[in-house]
């Protein structure tokens, strides 16, 4: 069986972390491929789990070695996706899952068309996604006005995803569902 990734797409605070924690305790055979970034962890995070941590010069030579299969500059750090563990998990029959920036998951789409399902995840409205953000706590004010800059941005390529699923506050359990709805029948396929 060839594997399938789920690109979990949306802005900041959209609650695609938490989507992905649910999916997997649901469907603990679905892994989490984490992406490579420069910015530093936040409290709690570690290297492998939630990100592969990049230095600059790191970064850099990934690029120049055409390890990446995508990068994009987002919120002031640089953001990639590995060429290598995306292809070992799609000819390994992986049923993976993982958030990327919008414009890094419209490229992984194209480059994957066959092995992935590009899902837009999105909050109920602007000003629910600028609670989310401001109550993570996690956000300095002048990255808070960044990211929710960048919001109309990635609202308007939700029409380039294969599916969307809004997570209204306080219905996670709805848009779990829905997901879960989406992956159905690749979830099947593997049992």
């Amino acid at each position: 069986m060839q594997g399938h990734i789920f690109l979990l797409i949306g802005p900041s605070g959209s609650g695609k972390t938490t989507l992905i924690q649910e999916v997997r305790k649901v469907v603990p055979t679905v892994r989490f491929i984490p992406t490579t970034t420069t910015r530093t962890p936040r409290p709690g995070e570690l290297h492998g789990r939630e990100y592969f941590f990049a230095s600059d010069e790191e970064f850099d030579a990934l690029i120049a070695r055409g390890d990446l299969l995508e990068w994009q500059w987002v919120h002031g750090n640089r953001y990639g996706t590995s060429r290598q563990r995306f292809e070992e998990a799609i000819e390994g029959g992986v049923l993976g899952i993982t958030s990327i920036d919008v414009l890094g998951g419209i490229a992984v789409k194209a480059a994957f068309p066959e092995g992935s399902t590009s899902i837009f995840v999105r909050p109920s409205s602007p000003e629910e996604l600028r609670r989310r953000l401001v109550a993570r706590g996690d956000t300095p004010g002048e990255d808070l006005e960044r990211r929710l800059e960048r919001v109309e941005m990635e609202f308007a390529q939700q029409s380039r995803c294969d599916a969307v699923v809004t997570n209204d506050n306080g219905r996670l359990t709805e848009a779990l569902a829905q997901l879960l709805a989406i992956m159905q029948p690749y979830l099947a396929e593997s049992r």
